[in-house]
Protein backbone atom coordinates (compact mmCIF):
# COMPACT_ATOMS: atom_id res chain seq x y z
CA UNK A 1 0.00 0.00 0.00
CA UNK A 2 2.92 2.53 0.25
CA UNK A 3 2.72 5.63 -2.18
CA UNK A 4 5.07 6.32 -5.19
CA UNK A 5 6.34 9.38 -6.18
CA UNK A 6 3.87 10.43 -8.58
CA UNK A 7 1.10 9.56 -6.09
CA UNK A 8 2.56 11.23 -3.20
CA UNK A 9 2.71 14.07 -5.69
CA UNK A 10 -1.15 14.33 -6.17
CA UNK A 11 -2.08 18.01 -6.14
CA UNK A 12 0.99 19.22 -6.26
CA UNK A 13 4.09 19.20 -8.64
CA UNK A 14 6.75 16.85 -8.79
CA UNK A 15 10.51 17.61 -9.53
CA UNK A 16 12.81 14.88 -11.61
CA UNK A 17 16.26 15.88 -12.22
CA UNK A 18 18.54 14.16 -14.94
CA UNK A 19 15.14 13.50 -17.05
CA UNK A 20 17.85 12.49 -20.09
CA UNK A 21 18.89 9.53 -17.90
CA UNK A 22 15.46 7.64 -17.79
CA UNK A 23 15.81 4.39 -19.34
CA UNK A 24 13.11 3.90 -22.09
CA UNK A 25 10.95 1.69 -20.25
CA UNK A 26 10.33 4.06 -17.79
CA UNK A 27 9.52 6.97 -20.45
CA UNK A 28 6.77 4.99 -21.20
CA UNK A 29 5.66 4.70 -18.14
CA UNK A 30 5.67 8.77 -17.40
CA UNK A 31 4.48 8.98 -20.66
CA UNK A 32 1.32 7.06 -19.80
CA UNK A 33 0.72 9.01 -16.86
CA UNK A 34 1.03 12.04 -18.55
CA UNK A 35 -1.58 11.17 -21.40
CA UNK A 36 -4.26 9.55 -19.10
CA UNK A 37 -3.74 11.56 -16.01
CA UNK A 38 -4.10 7.48 -14.16
CA UNK A 39 -1.21 5.30 -12.23
CA UNK A 40 -1.35 1.70 -11.50
CA UNK A 41 0.39 0.54 -7.81
CA UNK A 42 2.44 -2.39 -8.83
CA UNK A 43 0.71 -5.57 -8.22
CA UNK A 44 -2.51 -3.69 -7.95
CA UNK A 45 -5.68 -4.14 -10.38
CA UNK A 46 -6.71 -0.80 -10.06
CA UNK A 47 -6.24 2.64 -11.71
CA UNK A 48 -5.64 5.54 -9.62
CA UNK A 49 -6.32 9.62 -10.77
CA UNK A 50 -3.94 11.59 -10.36
CA UNK A 51 -3.48 15.45 -11.19
CA UNK A 52 0.42 16.45 -10.98
CA UNK A 53 2.47 18.91 -11.88
CA UNK A 54 5.62 17.41 -13.69
CA UNK A 55 8.90 19.93 -13.56
CA UNK A 56 11.90 18.22 -15.01
CA UNK A 57 15.22 19.08 -15.71
CA UNK A 58 18.61 17.98 -17.91
CA UNK A 59 21.98 18.51 -18.79
CA UNK A 60 21.65 17.06 -22.04
CA UNK A 61 20.79 17.77 -25.30
CA UNK A 62 17.23 15.81 -25.62
CA UNK A 63 16.88 16.61 -29.12
CA UNK A 64 20.15 14.86 -29.89
CA UNK A 65 18.66 12.23 -28.29
CA UNK A 66 15.55 11.88 -30.18
CA UNK A 67 17.59 11.49 -33.49
CA UNK A 68 19.85 8.60 -31.65
CA UNK A 69 16.95 7.20 -30.56
CA UNK A 70 17.46 7.35 -26.74
CA UNK A 71 14.29 9.70 -25.59
CA UNK A 72 10.83 9.20 -26.69
CA UNK A 73 10.07 12.08 -28.87
CA UNK A 74 6.05 12.17 -27.70
CA UNK A 75 7.42 12.64 -24.05
CA UNK A 76 9.79 15.30 -24.87
CA UNK A 77 6.71 17.64 -26.60
CA UNK A 78 4.21 16.65 -23.59
CA UNK A 79 7.09 17.38 -20.65
CA UNK A 80 8.24 20.64 -22.69
CA UNK A 81 4.99 23.13 -22.29
CA UNK A 82 7.80 25.81 -20.97
CA UNK A 83 11.18 25.99 -21.03
CA UNK A 84 13.89 27.94 -19.13
CA UNK A 85 17.31 27.65 -19.78
CA UNK A 86 19.86 28.31 -16.70
CA UNK A 87 22.98 29.44 -17.27
CA UNK A 88 26.39 27.19 -16.69
CA UNK A 89 27.98 28.96 -13.90
CA UNK A 90 30.82 30.33 -15.71
CA UNK A 91 28.00 32.62 -17.95
CA UNK A 92 26.76 33.98 -14.73
CA UNK A 93 28.72 37.08 -14.49
CA UNK A 94 27.61 38.91 -11.85
CA UNK A 95 25.87 36.49 -9.65
CA UNK A 96 29.43 34.71 -9.06
CA UNK A 97 30.42 36.77 -5.90
CA UNK A 98 26.77 35.86 -4.49
CA UNK A 99 26.86 32.23 -5.32
CA UNK A 100 30.23 31.88 -3.63
CA UNK A 101 29.63 33.99 -0.61
CA UNK A 102 26.17 31.71 0.22
CA UNK A 103 28.06 28.70 -0.45
CA UNK A 104 30.65 29.73 1.89
CA UNK A 105 28.39 30.85 4.30
CA UNK A 106 27.01 27.32 4.74
CA UNK A 107 30.89 25.60 4.13
CA UNK A 108 32.37 27.80 7.07
CA UNK A 109 29.43 26.81 9.17
CA UNK A 110 29.91 23.31 8.94
CA UNK A 111 32.99 23.11 10.26
CA UNK A 112 33.01 25.66 12.49
CA UNK A 113 35.43 28.22 10.75
CA UNK A 114 32.67 31.09 11.01
CA UNK A 115 33.49 35.06 9.81
CA UNK A 116 35.63 34.06 6.77
CA UNK A 117 35.32 35.74 3.02
CA UNK A 118 37.14 35.84 -0.21
CA UNK A 119 39.26 38.92 -0.73
CA UNK A 120 39.27 40.59 -3.61
CA UNK A 121 41.81 38.55 -5.52
CA UNK A 122 39.87 35.25 -5.16
CA UNK A 123 37.04 37.02 -6.12
CA UNK A 124 38.19 37.63 -9.43
CA UNK A 125 39.55 34.04 -9.96
CA UNK A 126 36.54 32.50 -9.08
CA UNK A 127 34.93 34.91 -11.83
CA UNK A 128 37.66 34.02 -14.49
CA UNK A 129 37.50 30.35 -13.83
CA UNK A 130 35.58 28.51 -16.58
CA UNK A 131 33.98 25.91 -14.10
CA UNK A 132 33.44 22.80 -16.09
CA UNK A 133 32.27 20.87 -13.18
CA UNK A 134 29.59 24.20 -12.50
CA UNK A 135 27.80 24.32 -9.04
CA UNK A 136 29.54 20.97 -7.93
CA UNK A 137 32.95 21.88 -8.54
CA UNK A 138 32.41 25.58 -7.08
CA UNK A 139 31.32 23.82 -3.58
CA UNK A 140 34.47 21.55 -3.29
CA UNK A 141 36.77 24.37 -4.12
CA UNK A 142 35.29 26.45 -1.52
CA UNK A 143 35.22 23.68 0.84
CA UNK A 144 38.97 22.93 0.04
CA UNK A 145 39.50 26.87 0.64
CA UNK A 146 38.06 27.21 3.95
CA UNK A 147 40.11 23.70 5.28
CA UNK A 148 43.02 25.30 3.59
CA UNK A 149 43.37 29.21 4.66
CA UNK A 150 44.80 30.06 7.48
CA UNK A 151 43.38 33.42 9.10
CA UNK A 152 39.57 35.30 8.49
CA UNK A 153 39.90 35.77 4.34
CA UNK A 154 40.16 33.58 1.33
CA UNK A 155 43.23 34.30 -0.85
CA UNK A 156 43.74 33.24 -4.65
CA UNK A 157 46.18 30.57 -3.47
CA UNK A 158 43.78 29.02 -1.22
CA UNK A 159 41.86 28.29 -4.28
CA UNK A 160 43.91 26.22 -6.07
CA UNK A 161 42.03 26.85 -9.28
CA UNK A 162 45.66 26.66 -11.19
CA UNK A 163 45.83 22.73 -10.25
CA UNK A 164 42.52 22.03 -10.66
CA UNK A 165 42.56 23.95 -14.72
CA UNK A 166 45.55 22.11 -15.06
CA UNK A 167 43.84 18.65 -14.26
CA UNK A 168 40.48 19.43 -16.61
CA UNK A 169 42.90 20.29 -19.32
CA UNK A 170 45.30 17.10 -18.91
CA UNK A 171 44.24 13.77 -20.72
CA UNK A 172 42.54 11.51 -18.61
CA UNK A 173 45.75 8.58 -19.53
CA UNK A 174 48.49 11.74 -18.48
CA UNK A 175 46.22 12.67 -14.97
CA UNK A 176 48.19 11.87 -11.95
CA UNK A 177 46.48 10.86 -8.61
CA UNK A 178 43.48 13.40 -8.61
CA UNK A 179 43.08 15.71 -5.56
CA UNK A 180 40.56 14.54 -3.13
CA UNK A 181 39.08 15.66 0.39
CA UNK A 182 41.80 13.06 1.92
CA UNK A 183 44.73 15.76 0.89
CA UNK A 184 43.43 18.41 2.47
CA UNK A 185 42.30 16.57 5.32
CA UNK A 186 45.62 15.50 6.29
CA UNK A 187 46.76 19.20 5.18
CA UNK A 188 44.51 20.72 7.57
CA UNK A 189 45.20 18.97 10.46
CA UNK A 190 48.93 18.82 10.08
CA UNK A 191 48.84 22.28 9.74
CA UNK A 192 46.56 23.07 12.97
CA UNK A 193 46.93 20.31 15.47
CA UNK A 194 50.36 21.76 17.07
CA UNK A 195 47.49 24.74 17.66
CA UNK A 196 44.77 23.12 18.73
CA UNK A 197 43.80 19.61 20.97
CA UNK A 198 41.70 16.68 19.16
CA UNK A 199 38.53 17.91 20.64
CA UNK A 200 38.98 21.20 18.86
CA UNK A 201 40.21 19.46 15.68
CA UNK A 202 37.32 17.42 15.40
CA UNK A 203 35.11 20.37 15.94
CA UNK A 204 36.46 22.38 13.32
CA UNK A 205 36.13 19.18 10.60
CA UNK A 206 32.79 19.02 11.99
CA UNK A 207 33.10 14.99 13.31
CA UNK A 208 33.81 13.51 16.23
CA UNK A 209 36.89 12.87 18.39
CA UNK A 210 36.77 8.94 17.21
CA UNK A 211 36.12 9.62 13.90
CA UNK A 212 39.00 12.03 13.77
CA UNK A 213 41.12 9.02 15.39
CA UNK A 214 40.13 6.61 12.61
CA UNK A 215 41.01 9.12 9.51
CA UNK A 216 44.23 9.21 11.21
CA UNK A 217 44.45 5.49 11.16
CA UNK A 218 43.41 4.98 8.00
CA UNK A 219 45.49 8.07 6.57
CA UNK A 220 48.84 7.55 8.55
CA UNK A 221 48.67 10.93 9.76
CA UNK A 222 51.04 10.83 13.08
CA UNK A 223 49.28 12.55 16.29
CA UNK A 224 50.65 15.98 17.80
CA UNK A 225 52.49 13.47 20.40
CA UNK A 226 53.75 11.01 17.94
CA UNK A 227 55.59 14.11 15.89
CA UNK A 228 57.18 15.85 19.22
CA UNK A 229 58.21 13.24 20.89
Amino acid sequence: MKKGLIEAANGGTLFLDEIGDLSLGAQDGLLSVLKDGEIRRIGSNQTIRVDVRILVATHKNLRQMIEDDLFREDLYYLLNDFELHLPPLRERGSDMKMLADAILTKMSHRIHRNSIGFDDKAYAELAKYSWPGNVRELENVIERSVILCNGLRIEAEDLTLSIANTAHQRPITELEQPLSLDDYFVSFVKKFQSRFNETELAKMLGISRKNLWEKRQRLDIPSRKETTG
